[in-house]
């Protein structure tokens, strides 16, 4: 594992522009690591006006042994018989070519594993201290969990403990772990390439899109969360008759569009008045909704009803199916009674938890928060959830009054072409406003969400879903109450003579071919803009 922290060149000799307090948690930290037994590496580089210094940081062989036996490791026990795909299967006994499978070199063995205990090294049936963990284990002893995770470098009481608040104080530069990387002299056997080049080789290409994903292999080299997540994207071949089902309902509205508009509104011409839709705006006619009600119909006919009870359907047997893989993939890793019996507290929690109790199971002692203070926190995080719930309400009466205020200064310019669109104009600025007020609040969200989860939760995964149903709670309201209300509240304005009115302006309705064609656009701009503006951002970093 490595350590990264940048100095100018000119405070190796007289300590200027270096923070005496990073300088003293720098320390402190790299002195604590080495008395827990992690052997460290220093080098620098020197650039023109900066000095770049890093850790070179490795766990010997009793550390590793020390903290493996700590947080329970499951370590190899004996081969078992390797699984094969369900389709692979189906298609080998119907004798049918299988266009999805490739034959990946080096598949990793699956193994019934235990939990290691340094006394059963004989009986695990391996002493070679270079073999015996994997790197994906090495990194979990000396990262995630234990180490680096829980040594302060401060005061306890204030939190300063671990390499993640050093990382966000700016101690450190960067921290990471290094790839095993081994480059072959070609010309090279598929059997001797390294784990790293399979996965390249077979996974990695654009060329292998259509391919069984090597998970064992992903497993080995990543671990299981990783695997898992890579497991997961067969989402996306799911999406295939979704798509199918989407573009014959789409087409079907191109049809409708042809065939099936009623005479009375594209040919009545001026036979009928309808009411202003503004209390400055002109009557106008029936029959100017005509291009706007063909519009609606390839989102609003027959064929959408459908298409939303095959996806309720298929969003049920989607789910279902992925229950059953994921676990049958966690049985066969063997991590599927992690969360029930192994799992660790969290180093955060063990550090900040203001007492230790006795497990009434295991007789150890462990952190504990009081019921008191837990409770107390909880309220907190619900108010603050509830608060940012309000927010986002607001913001939405915010823009439901910028729309409605809008169409009146339109229509009282002197433009009749803006005045004769000030609906659409004033409809398609309020989703682009909508989509940054939502990005903004996300953003906000998401930073407030890690503060509160961070409290007191004691495991690892009950971190996680804690902070995945903060997150999803907030997320759900930020970008779906826009789209709730254009659905089922907008163009409730009462009756001519008696129209009901917010905060003294007059309710805004629909536009002159409905609310369907509202709705889709609010959807289009919320869920294809976050999508663009979130893959320009990943780009650009």
């Amino acid at each position: 594992f490595v350590l990264v922290w940048e100095e100018p060149r000119s405070s190796q000799e007289d300590g200027s522009g270096v923070s005496p307090a990073h300088r003293k948690w720098r320390e402190e930290f790299l002195s604590r690591l080495r008395h827990a037994g992690v052997l460290q590496e220093q080098r620098e580089v020197l650039q023109m006006k900066t000095r770049i210094c890093f850790v070179l940081l490795s766990a010997p062989w009793n550390v590793l042994c020390y903290y493996a036996e700590e947080i329970s490791l499951r370590v190899p026990l004996q081969v078992t018989a390797p699984i094969v795909n369900w389709s692979e299967k189906v298609l080998s006994k119907l004798s049918l070519p299988n266009p999805l499978s490739q034959d990946v070199p080096n598949p990793p063995p699956d193994y019934y594993t235990c939990q290691f205990r340094t006394n059963k090294l004989e009986f695990l049936g391996s002493e070679d201290t270079e073999t015996f963990f994997k790197t994906t284990q090495r990194h979990q002893v000396l990262q995630l969990y234990e180490i680096l995770a829980r040594t302060p470098y401060g005061s306890l009481r204030k939190g300063e403990v671990g390499i993640d608040r050093l990382m966000s104080e700016q101690v450190f530069t960067a921290a990471y772990p290094l790839h095993e990387f081994r480059l072959p002299v070609p010309p090279v056997a598929p059997q001797s390439l390294g784990l790293r080049q399979i996965l390249y080789e077979y996974w990695a290409k654009w060329s292998c899109w259509r391919r069984y994903q090597p998970l064992d292999h992903i497993r080995e080299y990543f671990g299981e969360k990783i695997a898992l997540y890579f497991a997961w994207i067969f989402y996306t071949g799911w999406l295939l008759p979704v798509s199918l089902v989407g573009t014959l309902i789409f087409l079907v509205g191109f049809w409708l569009v042809a065939t099936d508009v009623p005479k009375e509104v594209c040919e009545s011409g001026n036979t009928f008045t309808m009411c202003p839709l503004c209390n400055i705006c002109t009557s106008w006619n029936y029959s100017s909704i005509c291009l706007a009600y063909k519009a609606g119909l390839l989102f609003d006919n027959g064929g959408t009803v459908f298409l939303s009870v095959f996806m309720s359907l298929w969003a049920v047997t989607f789910l279902e199916y992925w229950k059953r893989t994921c676990s049958a993939l966690s049985h066969r890793w063997d991590c599927s009674d992690f969360q029930d019996i192994e799992e660790r507290p969290r180093p955060e929690f063990t550090a900040m938890a203001p007492m230790t109790m006795r497990n009434p199971v295991t007789g150890s002692e462990e952190p504990y928060f009081p019921e008191k203070k837990r409770f107390n926190r909880t309220i907190t995080g619900c108010m603050v959830i509830i608060i940012m719930v309000a927010v986002v309400l607001m913001f939405l009466i915010a823009i439901i009054l910028y729309r409605t205020i809008l169409i009146v200064i339109i229509h009282k310019s002197e433009y009749s072409f803006f005045s004769f669109s000030a609906g659409r104009i004033a409809s398609l600025s309020g989703s682009v406003l909508n989509l940054l007020v939502i990005l903004m609040l996300s953003r906000v969200y998401i930073m407030l969400a890690h503060i509160l989860t961070r409290w007191m939760h004691r495991t690892q995964t009950k971190y996680e879903d804690m902070f995945i149903l903060k997150v999803f709670i907030f997320q759900f309201v930020n970008f779906y109450s826009s789209p709730v209300y254009i659905a089922f509240f907008k163009g409730f304005i009462g009756y001519p003579g008696h129209y009901d009115t917010l905060f003294g302006v007059r309710n805004e309705d629909c536009g002159a071919g409905g609310c369907l064609m509202e709705l889709a656009q609010e959807l289009l701009v919320i869920m294809v803009g976050k999508q663009l503006i979130n893959n320009v951002q990943e780009f650009i970093h």
